[in-house]
């Protein structure tokens, strides 16, 4: 009514304005949050979409095998879809005599690179492909797991194959002309 404010009508206003800063720095937190949450899942969406753009087989597996990653090209040369496999191990995919071959637990820096190897898919099509596989680095530097990129190389190495054979039949075929002329040089004579 046009008095002064009281100690009182003070103090309330006061608790007032602490509730309103707090609820107005709370609401720039969350907005704030709300923004570093977007963003983190547009890096997490731009990362996927790089390993499944990339034609070769890419697999991500932890320290004990399990898998946490299979790409669409993993999909396509293996032909077991993603959800089938994310979360089991790679024993239950892939044969005894590669998984010995692939670094272990206790060797977290190693690489490898096998070339040609021969691998039988579940529905039983066999590919010949380059396998390598190296460590997965967390942010801290430490081995978190592995990641193992398959390349299929079934249809390349049918052609070459088929390179070789039509070079073999075409030496096969210049040696035919060879002997023949060579026949017929004294035939003619004849």
């Amino acid at each position: 009514g046009g008095d002064y404010l009281s100690s009182e009508d003070v103090d309330l206003l006061q608790t007032i304005a602490g509730y309103v800063s707090i609820a107005l720095e709370n609401a720039q937190l969350y907005e704030s949050l709300e923004g570093k949450a977007l963003e983190y899942e547009t890096l997490k969406d731009f990362s996927e979409n790089i390993i499944e753009s990339i034609n070769a087989g890419v697999i991500a597996f932890d320290l004990e095998q399990r898998i946490e990653t299979w790409n669409s090209g993993m999909e396509k040369l293996y032909g077991l879809p993603h959800a089938e496999v994310v979360g089991k191990k790679l024993e239950a995919f892939f044969p005894p005599d590669l998984l010995a071959e692939l670094p272990q637990a206790s060797e977290p820096g190693r690489t490898l690179s096998l070339y040609k190897v021969r691998l039988t898919t579940p529905d039983g099509r066999e590919r010949i492909v380059n396998l390598s596989t190296g460590p997965l680095v967390g942010k801290g530097k430490e081995v978190i797991g592995r990641l193992l990129i398959i390349h299929d190389l079934t249809e390349r190495v049918n052609l070459e194959d088929q390179l070789m054979q039509a070079e073999k039949l075409s030496s096969i075929g210049l040696l035919a002309a060879g002997i023949a002329h060579e026949v017929n040089t004294p035939l003619a004579v004849i």
